[in-house]
């Protein structure tokens, strides 16, 4: 998540970053240092989950066991109220969660595992953070609907991050701009967890928090405070918690209908940077490791959102032509790319390429007007399903296709097709829980489909916007 850059040996309170294990056993030492070593990604073995059997016809729920897991801690239960066991619970609570959620963990394991520690010592309230954030992390990775307390723990995580951001939006402007925006990057500190904890719980709590951080994610950024802030710069910024701000902005906007909580500025100046770092590969500090989305398809979405958003003028045209060059190129390119870096692995290739698809159904539908019917749209749409049924359904594969089969879904008028969507947005461990983003977007994909049927004829961008209301009217005012 987690490659904000870390201080030296020395942390500045005086301590050093070393841990030592004198004090523990040497068993409780063996099983420190293995819950640190994160770097290789375990094996993944597929059990049944009977929660989830009354869900889907013969398709049992993934649940995903690791080997290290197994090994490290089968037979041991943690328990996070012993001192001794909290930071170890931490970890493992991290670790089994980013097995689960993450689109490719094993690039920033390292960096997590640092993260945490830097964190877990900071203070006595960084450290109660961590671990609420570890018990929440550890309920999503084996089933939040079984924890009777998660969504207070949510809750709770809700108050301190809004607490948080709202003392440094309260706090007065800094006559330096550095030392202003340096402070209120502490304010963003754990939004990414919260957002990741956020996928189970009701919309409007992440909407809550996404509106409230929107001026100390200004005041983190350098710059006058009254301009656009500049994507590009943004989703370079070696703070991991500044970077995605936007992405969650921008991707909530779309699924929302609600208009983006910070206006941004989506020059891209071509040449500027190498296409590596606009897909995100191993050494750039993007946000693909989380869900899959390379910058440049980030930039992309935010500009067909600007337009969205206007009345529509003639120099739409244009830009719409330059949205459609830059998504054939990105296209082509995430394919090459991930063929050099993952050529054995689909996942690689399929969510990217999903999410342009994406981009091409949003910029018809919400910019130029266009319906279901529309043979851009139709195109799109066929594209999306053959990535879907290529794959196996699986939760590694189906929590970041998530969005790509809803707005698949919207212009979807074939039963079987609009079946498949259904069974595998059903299949998400999300939809276990009543009050959540995936249930209320199941609920708007069917109202979707239930008002174009019954006036027979292709769906467009309003319904899905009128599904939004009905289904959770706070989302659209």
């Amino acid at each position: 998540m987690f490659d904000t850059q870390l201080p030296s040996e020395n942390d500045g309170f005086g301590r050093n970053n070393r841990i030592h294990t004198a004090h523990m056993s040497p068993g409780q030492a063996s099983l420190f240092w293995a819950l640190l070593s994160l770097e290789n990604r375990p094996y993944e073995a597929r059990v049944e989950d009977p929660t989830h059997g009354h869900i889907i016809n013969g398709l049992a729920a993934n649940r995903y066991v690791t080997r290290t897991r197994v090994t490290i801690c089968d037979g041991l239960v943690l328990d996070h109220r012993l001192d001794s066991n909290s930071l170890p619970f931490a970890l493992y609570s991290y670790s089994a969660w980013m097995d689960k959620m993450l689109f490719d963990p094993t690039r920033v394991a390292d960096k997590t595992r640092d993260y945490i520690i830097r964190h877990y010592h900071e203070s006595e309230g960084s450290r109660q953070i961590v671990m609420l954030i570890a018990n929440i992390l550890k309920s999503i990775a084996f089933n939040p609907s079984l924890d009777p307390d998660y969504s207070c723990k949510a809750l709770a995580l809700e108050r301190l991050i809004r607490r948080s951001l709202a003392q440094v939006a309260n706090r007065p402007l800094n006559p330096s701009r550095e030392v202003d925006a340096r402070e209120a990057r502490k304010g963003l500190y754990h939004t990414i967890e919260f957002f990741a904890a956020s996928r189970f719980a009701p919309v409007q709590m992440s909407l809550n928090v996404l509106r409230e951080a929107a001026p100390v994610f200004r005041r983190a950024l350098s710059g006058p405070l009254n301009e656009y802030v500049h994507l590009p710069t943004a989703l370079l910024h070696p703070e991991p918690n500044i970077r995605n701000y936007p992405l969650m902005d921008i991707v909530y906007s779309m699924v929302t209908g609600l208009p983006t909580n910070v206006k941004y500025n989506t020059v891209w100046y071509p040449g500027a940077t190498d296409y590596a770092l606009l897909v995100d590969d191993q050494g750039h500090l993007g946000m693909s490791w989380l869900n899959g989305l390379p910058n440049q398809l980030i930039v992309v979405l935010a500009r067909i959102n600007a337009l969205s958003e206007d009345d529509g003028t003639d120099s739409d045209i244009e830009m719409v032509y330059e949205i459609e060059e830059s998504l054939r190129t990105l296209y082509k390119e995430i394919g090459d790319h991930s063929r050099l870096l993952h050529p054995t692995n689909k996942l690689r290739v399929a969510v990217p390429r999903a999410w342009c698809q994406v981009a091409y159904i949003y910029l018809y539908l919400s910019v130029c007007g266009a319906d279901a019917s529309d043979a851009r749209v139709v195109c799109a749409q066929q594209e999306i399903m053959r990535i879907i049924n290529s794959c196996e359904p699986s939760l590694n594969l189906d929590v970041h296709l998530c969005v790509c089969m809803i707005f698949a879904g919207v212009v979807t008028s074939n039963p079987d097709e609009r079946s498949t969507i259904l069974t595998r947005l059903f299949n998400l461990p999300e939809n276990t829980l009543f009050d959540s983003g995936v249930r209320a977007g199941i609920q708007s994909l069917q109202d979707v489909w239930a008002r174009a049927d019954v006036e027979s004829r292709p769906a467009e961008w309003n319904d899905y916007r009128l599904a939004a209301v009905r289904v959770a009217g706070q989302w659209v005012v």
